[in-house]
C-alpha cells in the first residue's frame, strides 16, 4: 500500500459534494503531500496513484464535534467504529469531562476513579494537556484529534469534589489551567453541569473560566444543566454565559428528555435563533437517536454523589441516607432543583463492571424478574458499581430530533467513543452509527434533508465552530481529508441490542492525503494528527552552549 501523504493520488469519477451544502458536480480530486491540488471535470494524468471513485460521492472528511474518545483513543486508536463512517477529526474532552489536568495525591485518585464510568483502560502517565498531547502523537492513530478542556476535571484538580464555591486560589488555579491547555493547543472550555462536580459551579464561576478560553481565541460547549423541564432556563444560561464571556457557544446534543417535555426544541431553538439575531455565536450538534446515553449515577439528587462515586456508593448503603434518595428520585429533590423524570422502562442497562445478565435490560425488566420496584434495582446497581454503571435512556421523541436536526446550525456528532467489537458490553449504537444513520434514514429513506446539506453539517459547519478553514470543504489548498460513500447503500448496522456493528456503504477514508480506509478495510496506516487550537504556543527548550563568553 503506497501511503498518500508525501506522494500523490488521483480521485476520478466521483460526485463531489465541497462541504458547502451546494448540489454535487462530477469531478476528478488530485491531492498531493497531503493537500488537495486541483478539483477539475478532468485531471489529466501524472503518474499518480488513481482510484475510480464512479459511482461513488466524494465529500470532505465528518468531522465529530462531541466526543469522548480521549477516554478509550488509549486502548482503540484505529478508532475503528468511528472512522470507517468517514470520520476524520474527533473533538474530544466534551461535557466537562477531559483527561487533563491531573491533579496530584488523591485528586488524582479521585479523577481516575470519576472516569471509571468512561473507560479504565488509560494509564494516566501524564499530568497536564502537554502530556496527553505526547501520549496520543505515539498512537499509531488513523484519525485527528483535536481537543476540549474540561471543567469538571479542572475542578476535580483545584478542589476536588466539594460542594461550594471555589476560593480566590483555587479559581485562579483553574484559570491557569485552562490557559495552559489552550497554550498546549486545545480549543476551548467544555462544561458539562448535570455531572458532579460541574452541577455544583456557578454560573459565574463558568462565565470566568470561559473568558479565560476566550481571551486566547476558544470557544465554550456545554452539556447544560438540564434537558428537561429546564431545558429552556439551561439553554439561556448557556447562551449569557457565552454573552458575558464573550466567546462563541456550542450547545452539545440538544435534545430534550422526558416524554412530558417533547416538543421543547421549538423554543429552544427560538432562543437560539434571538441570540443569534443580536450577535451572539450560537451553535449546537446532536446525535440522531431517540435514546441518550449516561451513567446511571447521573439520575441521582445532586447532593447523592457529593464527594464523588465512592461516597454515593458508601450513601446508599446507609439505610438512612438510601431511603432520602429514593424518596428525591420518586418525588423529586428537596433543593428546589427540577425533578428527573424516573422512566424505569426507558432505561438500559449498557455496562457494569465485569458484564452480566444486567447488560442490556431495562430497569423494569429487571426489576419484574427480581420482584422489586424498579427505583430499589438502580440504587443496588450503584451501591454495587458506584459510578460504573452505564445506561441507555430511551426518552427523546422523533419529532424533536427532526427539528433540530432540520435548523440549519446544527452539526451531526455522535457523543460516542472510538470502539471496536472487542470492547463488549452493550454501548449505545451512535459509536458506530451516527453519520451514516443520517445519510441512510434522514436523507435516502425519509428525504428529511437534502444530501448536500448533510454533508454540510458533517463538514464545513463543524469546521467553521473550530475556525478550522482548511478542512471540511473540498477545494484546492485544502487537507485532504476525505470520504467516499455510495448514497444508495450507505446504511447503519449497529442497534440498540447489537451495537458492535459497522456500518455499510463507506468505501475509502483519506486523513491527510493518506487512505486509512480502502474498500471498508482498515490500512492500518498511521495518518491521524493531534491539532491544534488558536492559543498553540511551541514549548522551546533552550539549547546548550559549549562556552560562556
Amino acid at each position: 500500500m503506497t501511503d498518500g501523504r508525501g506522494g500523490s493520488l488521483v480521485l476520478r469519477g466521483a460526485e463531489v459534494l465541497d462541504g458547502s451544502g451546494r448540489p454535487a458536480q462530477r469531478a476528478d480530486v488530485s491531492v498531493q503531500d497531503g493537500r488537495i491540488t486541483e478539483v477539475a471535470d478532468r485531471i489529466s494524468g501524472s503518474g499518480a496513484r488513481e482510484l475510480d471513485l464512479s459511482g461513488l460521492v466524494v465529500a470532505p472528511g465528518f468531522i465529530d464535534l462531541h466526543t469522548h474518545c480521549d477516554f478509550t483513543l488509549q486502548r482503540f486508536p484505529r478508532a475503528d467504529a468511528m472512522v470507517r463512517q468517514g470520520v476524520t477529526t474527533l473533538v474530544v474532552g466534551n461535557c466537562g469531562h477531559s483527561t487533563f489536568p491531573v491533579g496530584d495525591g488523591e485528586r488524582r485518585a479521585l479523577l481516575e476513579r470519576y472516569s471509571s464510568f468512561l473507560a479504565d483502560d488509560l494509564d494516566w502517565s501524564w499530568s497536564d494537556a502537554r502530556g496527553f498531547v505526547a501520549m496520543l502523537e505515539g498512537l499509531p492513530l488513523a484519525v485527528n484529534v483535536a481537543l476540549l478542556v474540561g471543567h469538571g476535571t479542572l475542578r476535580i484538580a483545584a478542589m476536588g469534589f466539594d460542594n461550594r464555591a471555589p476560593g480566590e486560589g483555587e479559581l485562579a488555579a483553574m484559570r491557569d489551567a485552562v490557559t495552559a491547555a489552550m497554550e498546549a493547543g486545545a480549543f476551548g472550555l467544555s462544561s458539562g453541569l448535570i455531572y458532579a462536580p460541574g452541577t455544583y459551579a456557578s454560573t459565574e464561576e463558568i462565565v470566568e473560566l470561559a473568558a479565560a478560553a476566550g481571551r486566547l481565541g476558544g470557544i465554550y460547549t456545554t452539556h447544560m444543566r438540564n434537558e428537561g423541564p429546564d431545558l429552556l432556563a439551561s439553554v439561556a444560561e448557556a447562551i449569557d454565559i457565552a454573552e458575558r464571556a464573550g466567546l462563541p457557544l456550542e450547545i452539545s446534543h440538544h435534545k430534550v428528555l422526558g416524554r412530558r417535555h417533547w416538543g421543547l426544541t421549538e423554543a429552544s431553538l427560538a432562543l437560539v435563533d434571538d441570540a443569534r439575531a443580536r450577535g451572539v455565536d450560537v451553535m449546537l450538534d446532536q446525535y440522531p437517536y431517540p435514546a441518550s446515553s449516561t451513567t446511571l449515577a447521573a439520575l441521582l439528587p445532586v447532593w447523592a454523589i457529593e464527594g464523588g462515586t465512592d461516597a454515593m456508593a458508601g450513601r446508599l448503603r446507609d439505610p438512612a441516607q438510601r431511603a432520602r434518595i429514593r424518596s428525591e428520585v420518586l418525588e423529586g429533590p428537596t433543593d428546589g432543583r427540577p425533578k428527573r423524570d424516573f422512566e424505569p422502562d426507558t432505561v438500559m442497562i449498557a455496562s457494569v463492571p465485569g458484564g452480566g445478565p444486567t447488560v442490556g435490560r431495562t430497569i423494569e425488566e429487571l426489576a419484574r424478574s427480581r420482584g422489586v420496584d424498579p427505583v430499589d434495582v438502580m440504587l443496588d446497581l450503584l451501591a454495587e458499581h458506584g459510578g460504573a454503571v452505564e445506561v441507555v435512556i430511551f426518552a427523546i421523541g422523533e419529532e424533536d430530533i427532526r427539528r433540530v436536526m432540520a435548523h440549519p446550525e446544527v452539526s451531526v456528532a455522535s457523543d460516542g467513543w472510538t470502539l471496536n467489537p472487542a470492547a463488549g458490553g452493550c454501548p449505545h449504537p451512535r459509536s458506530y452509527g451516527t453519520f451514516v444513520r443520517v445519510l441512510g434514514r434522514y436523507v435516502r429513506d425519509e428525504k428529511h434533508l437534502a444530501l448536500a446539506e448533510a454533508v454540510r453539517k458533517m463538514t464545513s459547519l463543524p469546521a467553521r465552530r473550530l475556525g478550522l478553514a482548511d478542512r471540511g470543504v473540498v477545494r484546492p489548498g485544502a487537507v485532504a481529508d476525505l470520504v467516499a460513500f455510495d448514497p444508495a447503500t450507505v446504511a447503519e448496522q449497529a442497534t440498540f441490542t447489537d451495537p458492535h456493528r459497522y456500518c455499510t456503504g463507506v468505501h475509502h477514508v483519506i486523513v491527510g492525503g493518506t487512505p486509512v480506509v480502502e474498500e471498508g478495510n482498515d490500512t492500518g496506516l498511521a495518518a491521524g494528527q493531534v491539532l491544534r487550537g488558536p492559543a498553540y504556543t511551541p514549548v522551546v527548550r533552550p539549547t546548550s552552549s559549549s562556552s560562556i563568553r
